[in-house]
């Protein structure tokens, strides 16, 4: 991997293939690892909401007894 000046003077990175290959896999490796613990916390989100709507039911069901 080097680096070219461009027309307005910045510097700017020139990957080779082998390098876009290794970026690419990295990039991968990351969006996998992001969308797994995404999945995670999205289970855990589910599973108190059904919770919650068990207690609210609950509730319900105790205050139409006591009717």
């Amino acid at each position: 991997m080097g680096s070219v000046r461009a027309a307005d003077g910045r510097r700017r990175r020139v990957f080779d293939q082998e390098s876009r290959r290794q970026v690419g896999a990295r990039a991968r490796i990351a969006a996998r690892s992001l969308r797994s613990s995404e999945s995670v916390v999205l289970d855990i989100v589910y599973v108190l909401g059904v919770l919650a709507l068990f207690a609210l039911v609950g509730l319900i069901g105790r205050a139409v007894e006591k009717l």
